[in-house]
């Protein structure tokens, strides 16, 4: 894989010629320089290491999207297909860098800097793709939008990172084989989760007491006349975009902070709580994201929720060993709130106003919360049973030679 790594920069200084051809703009200047640097200084791992693990995952992926432009530029009528070999591009242009880099760093704490840093920085604030010649309400802008990729690449890189450093990645962990009891309070845990995502929806413009835990109005839901997105395909992809992604990065803190707090006798609490405050606080970002169009004081709402949700999410996947559950009850709560109407924006009814909506925050919050540590208390002793599962430091056959 060492050598596939080093053969990917030499393609990469190519590609930065091509690109300083077309665009030539300074940070395409400084990209190629880099990329020279990382050839020169190769068998020094003091300088190597940081260059490789800091800089170079970002040149990787974004280079990826810069050709892709180019080519569509050029080759527009074979737009789709340049789209599909970005794609597959984007998700696989990470790997040899993430084993033979990544897979070098020793400290837990290095580790989840590395991954919040390849993560949040370098996946998922990449540009999409410009298609101009692309119908805007499309399939194909919408996905590309959507960040679906990114996520997709995301998902990857937590797979071979937890594989590179020994762990398990156990997205199906069968934890209730044989166990019918456990298998329907799962069950039952799981179904609580989807009634809580559609009672923080509809709650929110409820116009009555009523309609706050029944009788809701799914009139006021429709992805075709969403109030915050284009289209129902935005809907849809951005929903699945956040439940692969944003889960995929709980679980790859969720399995790091359980390492660092190894020792610790408040591991699994301190791992849930902090999973949670890495999970909560990118979501600052949407107050500058002009597709969402959140204002500040949303944002700082959507925060304090998200963390809430976080804490529930990672005694999920601690409880049941399974990362699908999460995925799934993510990607609904997004597409319910992403599916609302025109009409529920009126910030009228029981939480209306910004004090109503912080009112509505803290409840939620506290559900959430309760239910966390419902779970964790309830099912402590197999919770820690998959705790040791998920941090075992296994024999890999990923290797970096």
């Amino acid at each position: 894989m060492k050598k596939v790594f080093q053969t990917q920069i030499y393609l990469n200084i190519l590609i930065a010629i091509i690109i300083l051809i077309n665009y030539h703009t300074v940070k395409d200047w400084i990209y190629f320089g880099i990329l020279v640097v990382a050839v020169l200084v190769n068998k020094n791992k003091k300088i190597s290491q940081p260059i490789n693990t800091v800089l170079i995952p970002m040149i990787f992926i974004e280079q990826v999207s810069y050709l892709s432009d180019i080519l569509i530029q050029h080759f527009s009528k074979m737009t789709l297909l340049i789209f599909g070999i970005y794609a597959v591009g984007t998700i696989m242009v990470l790997i040899p860098v993430t084993i033979v880099e990544y897979g070098k760093i020793k400290k837990p704490i290095w580790r989840l800097i590395a991954s919040v840093w390849m993560i949040n920085v370098i996946i998922m604030y990449c540009d999409p793709l410009t298609l101009k010649k692309v119908n805007p309400d499309s399939f194909l802008m919408c996905l590309n939008k959507s960040g679906l990729v990114y996520a997709l690449a995301i998902l990857v890189y937590v797979y071979f990172a937890v594989k590179s450093w020994g762990y398990e990645f156990c997205f199906n962990l069968p934890t209730f084989k044989g166990k019918k009891l456990q298998l329907l309070s799962f069950i039952i845990i799981f179904g609580i989760a989807i009634w809580l995502s559609f009672f923080q929806t509809f709650s929110r413009f409820a116009q009555r007491w009523q309609e706050l835990f029944w009788n809701w109005d799914f009139s006021l839901l429709d992805p075709t006349e969403s109030a915050l997105l284009k289209n129902a395909w935005s809907v849809f992809l951005y929903s699945i975009e956040a439940g692969i992604g944003e889960e995929a990065t709980r679980y790859i803190n969720l399995v790091l902070l359980l390492v660092i707090f190894k020792n610790k006798k408040w591991q699994i609490n301190g791992a849930v709580l902090g999973s949670a405050i890495l999970f909560a606080l990118p979501h600052i970002g949407n107050a500058f994201n002009s597709e969402l169009k959140q204002t500040p004081i949303a944002t700082v709402f959507q925060v304090i929720d998200t963390f809430g949700f976080g804490c529930f999410a990672a005694a999920l996947i601690l409880y049941s060993g399974k990362l699908w559950p999460t995925m799934i009850i993510h990607t609904l709560c997004d597409i319910l709130v992403f599916s609302e109407t025109p009409l529920t924006q009126d910030d009228v009814g029981i939480f209306g106003g910004n004090t109503g909506s912080l009112i509505h925050v803290i409840i939620s919050l506290v559900l959430w919360v309760s239910f966390a540590v419902f779970i964790l208390i309830k099912n402590r002793k197999l919770i820690k049973q998959n705790a040791k599962i998920l941090t075992k430091v296994q024999k890999t056959d990923l290797t970096i030679s």
